[in-house]
């Protein structure tokens, strides 16, 4: 999959939902009341980066769903052109901040005898 740059605009749409989020998560944590004075801000910036992580991991983990849901049951070969049925198998991918599983699509050939890796990315939405 190619790496393309997300519109400045979304991007500062989507940084601010994020931060509002923060703000439940910090209430999540200590409640209205904030924490009590003996927590050290160490545990603070714990808090923040687990809950960073599991952001990266649910955003990145739901779009790949998504695209691999946009592949359908049956790929073309890239070879022979052929309908091929499309499995999915699970790997693990890191990332900035976090490491994803990812079902991963992958198509089989009986005719080539050959194993592919479709790309969601080619599908027309």
């Amino acid at each position: 999959m190619p790496f393309q740059k997300t519109p400045p605009t979304r991007t500062a749409e989507l940084c601010d939902l994020a931060e509002d989020w923060g703000k439940v998560i910090a209430r999540r944590a200590f409640g209205d009341a904030g924490p009590p004075d003996d927590v050290p801000f160490d545990t603070f910036e714990q808090i923040a980066v687990d809950a960073a992580q599991a952001l990266t991991r649910g955003t990145i983990e739901q779009l790949l769903r998504r695209d691999t849901q946009r592949l359908g049951a049956v790929q073309p070969c890239p070879q022979c052109g052929q309908d091929c049925p499309v499995r999915t198998a699970p790997r693990d991918l890191v990332v900035r901040g976090a490491t994803v599983h990812y079902d991963e699509p992958v198509g089989h050939c009986p005719a080539c005898r050959r194993d592919f890796f479709p790309a969601a990315l080619h599908v027309a939405p």
